[in-house]
């Protein structure tokens, strides 16, 4: 799996903070373009609208920061992010991602690319990120 950048566990965890604030505002964008696309089809409008092209570009701006990071977005609402590690387990190096829910104060799982979600373990059973 070749992957652009591999996050420590500590870079990861430091990066949290903002990569939080920034899902949240995409969540927000998120809901406000479903209810305005919703509002463009009530009113029979042939397609989007500009306040919906706008929010679109809104969107788009704030998934880019992450897509810049190397950060993958599994999940916007409820927000849910995956990033690429490197890790010892079992004295063997292994490739990861480091997964967040936003219902998490901190990144405290991991799973393996090929098991995805359903795959997660704690990262103490890691013997280094």
């Amino acid at each position: 799996m070749h992957m652009a950048h591999l996050y420590t566990l500590t870079e990861a965890q430091s990066l949290l903070p903002e990569a939080a604030r920034r899902l949240e505002a995409a969540s927000s964008t998120l809901i406000d373009l479903r209810r305005e696309v919703r509002a463009d089809e009530e009113l029979g409008r042939p397609g989007p609208g500009e306040r919906a092209h706008d929010l679109e570009r809104q969107l788009e701006a704030h998934l880019r920061w992450f897509d810049e990071r190397a950060i993958q977005v599994k999940g916007i609402s409820p927000g849910l992010l995956d990033f690429p590690a490197r890790a010892i387990r079992l004295g063997e190096p292994i490739d990861i991602l480091l997964c967040w829910r936003d219902d998490e104060d901190a990144i405290g799982y991991y799973h393996r690319p090929e098991t995805g979600y359903i795959g997660r373990e704690p990262v103490a059973m890691l013997d280094e990120v």
